[in-house]
């Protein structure tokens, strides 16, 4: 009769417990993938791969903190995965953007990407990150590059850094010149008016095609630190700081 109790017990909570880890592994996909075009997506931490490694230099501005995996399967669209992260701003002035890499000994695990997150990263708090890994690499995650609201920079000394310091001066350079002349056309209606297409209108080499020495990133970065300079000195001092701040790049 003991024996009957248990069994009883065990037939009714562990159908309970796989329908309560269904609905929770549901409730997570639609939390965190709700973009997703599939009805019905479950989600679960993965712990099975082992967390990626993190290389935060001492000096960065930025901190990455908390890496875990998580796999999805969509009903109708297959299986997948996410490495979530946080980034965290350590340091004491408002964060505009910022570039970030991972590598790994497999060229599967190698990528970087840009973000500038809305509104900025205010000091001391964090934002979540992530990058699509439907496969396993041994990676590790670093910070290549990062801007402030003011325009101020920090970049990398990593040797495979996506921002270089030539790349960075070279795009800003470029930017600067190309602004500046239309400053002079057409005034600094115009110019504020050009920041959003800008990288249409200043062209340089990005991604495999860039220089090493740029940086993958470099130019690009460069272009967006003009955007950057030219927004808060147009807030500070109108056009005549927006001119001084384009001549100190142009070195005109």
């Amino acid at each position: 009769m003991k024996y009957r109790r248990w069994l009883l017990l065990a037939l009714v909570t562990f159908p309970v417990g796989i329908l309560a880890a269904a609905a929770w592994s549901a409730h997570l996909g639609r939390q965190r993938w709700s973009r997703r075009t599939s009805p019905l997506i479950f989600a679960w931490r993965n712990f099975r791969w082992r967390r990626p490694k993190i290389e935060n230099q001492l000096d960065s501005p930025l901190l990455i903190t908390n890496p875990r995996y998580y796999s999805f399967m969509s009903i109708g669209s297959g299986i997948g995965g996410e490495l979530r992260f946080d980034i965290v701003n350590r340091s004491e002035k408002l964060v505009h953007s910022y570039a970030c890499r991972h590598y790994s000994p497999d060229t599967g695990g190698n990528g970087a990407y840009g973000s500038h997150p809305e509104g900025g990263l205010p000091p001391g708090q964090l934002r979540e990150d992530s990058i699509a890994t439907h496969f396993y690499h041994d990676r590790t995650l670093t910070i290549d590059f990062t801007q402030f609201a003011d325009g101020a920079t920090w970049l990398s000394n990593a040797p495979e850094a996506t921002v270089k310091p030539k790349g960075l001066s070279v795009g800003a350079k470029a930017a600067a010149t190309y602004l500046l002349k239309v400053l002079e056309q057409d005034g600094l209606q115009t110019v504020i008016e050009a920041l959003p297409r800008i990288h249409a209108d200043v062209i340089g080499p990005f991604g495999r095609a860039a220089d090493p020495d740029l940086g993958v990133f470099g130019f690009y970065s460069g272009v967006t630190n003009i955007v950057v300079r030219v927004q808060d000195a147009n807030k500070e001092g109108g056009r005549e700081r927006v001119e001084a701040v384009l001549r100190s790049f142009t070195g005109s």
